[in-house]
Protein backbone atom coordinates (compact mmCIF):
# COMPACT_ATOMS: atom_id res chain seq x y z
CA UNK A 1 0.00 0.00 0.00
CA UNK A 2 1.40 3.37 -1.03
CA UNK A 3 1.40 6.04 1.68
CA UNK A 4 1.56 9.80 1.45
CA UNK A 5 2.22 12.09 4.40
CA UNK A 6 1.69 15.82 4.55
CA UNK A 7 0.62 18.48 7.00
CA UNK A 8 -2.18 21.02 6.83
CA UNK A 9 -3.74 23.71 8.97
CA UNK A 10 -7.33 23.60 10.14
CA UNK A 11 -9.15 26.49 8.53
CA UNK A 12 -12.33 28.28 9.53
CA UNK A 13 -15.28 26.07 10.38
CA UNK A 14 -12.95 23.10 10.95
CA UNK A 15 -12.07 22.58 7.29
CA UNK A 16 -8.86 20.92 6.12
CA UNK A 17 -7.85 21.01 2.44
CA UNK A 18 -5.16 18.73 1.03
CA UNK A 19 -3.87 19.30 -2.49
CA UNK A 20 -1.33 17.45 -4.62
CA UNK A 21 -1.95 13.90 -3.44
CA UNK A 22 -0.22 11.30 -5.64
CA UNK A 23 -3.34 9.17 -6.27
CA UNK A 24 -5.48 9.14 -9.39
CA UNK A 25 -9.01 10.60 -9.20
CA UNK A 26 -11.55 8.11 -7.86
CA UNK A 27 -9.07 6.24 -5.63
CA UNK A 28 -10.48 5.49 -2.19
CA UNK A 29 -8.09 6.59 0.55
CA UNK A 30 -8.02 6.36 4.32
CA UNK A 31 -7.49 9.64 6.15
CA UNK A 32 -6.24 9.91 9.74
CA UNK A 33 -5.86 13.29 11.39
CA UNK A 34 -4.02 14.06 14.62
CA UNK A 35 -2.59 17.23 16.12
CA UNK A 36 0.99 17.84 15.02
CA UNK A 37 2.22 19.20 18.35
CA UNK A 38 0.98 19.52 21.88
CA UNK A 39 1.58 22.39 24.29
CA UNK A 40 4.82 22.04 26.26
CA UNK A 41 3.02 21.45 29.57
CA UNK A 42 1.09 18.40 28.43
CA UNK A 43 3.96 17.17 26.23
CA UNK A 44 6.34 17.21 29.20
CA UNK A 45 3.88 15.31 31.33
CA UNK A 46 3.37 12.75 28.56
CA UNK A 47 7.15 12.29 28.20
CA UNK A 48 7.54 11.79 31.93
CA UNK A 49 4.81 9.15 31.87
CA UNK A 50 6.55 7.30 29.02
CA UNK A 51 9.87 7.35 30.89
CA UNK A 52 8.15 6.00 34.00
CA UNK A 53 6.55 3.16 31.99
CA UNK A 54 9.89 2.31 30.38
CA UNK A 55 11.69 2.18 33.73
CA UNK A 56 8.93 -0.01 35.18
CA UNK A 57 9.23 -2.42 32.25
CA UNK A 58 13.02 -2.57 32.59
CA UNK A 59 12.69 -3.19 36.33
CA UNK A 60 10.43 -6.20 35.67
CA UNK A 61 12.59 -7.59 32.85
CA UNK A 62 15.00 -9.72 34.85
CA UNK A 63 16.17 -13.30 34.40
CA UNK A 64 14.52 -15.46 37.01
CA UNK A 65 16.47 -18.63 36.20
CA UNK A 66 20.17 -19.29 36.00
CA UNK A 67 21.74 -19.94 32.62
CA UNK A 68 23.80 -22.71 34.17
CA UNK A 69 27.51 -23.07 34.77
CA UNK A 70 29.82 -21.12 32.50
CA UNK A 71 32.89 -23.21 31.73
CA UNK A 72 35.60 -21.51 29.73
CA UNK A 73 36.43 -24.62 27.68
CA UNK A 74 32.78 -24.96 26.62
CA UNK A 75 32.44 -21.29 25.79
CA UNK A 76 35.42 -21.36 23.46
CA UNK A 77 34.82 -24.80 21.96
CA UNK A 78 34.26 -24.00 18.30
CA UNK A 79 34.00 -27.60 17.12
CA UNK A 80 30.50 -28.25 18.40
CA UNK A 81 27.17 -26.49 18.04
CA UNK A 82 25.19 -25.54 21.12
Amino acid sequence: METFETSATVESQGEVHIAGVPFPPGTQVEVTIHAKGEPAASGGQHSAQLVHQLCAALDKGRNSQSVGPLRREELYDRNCLH
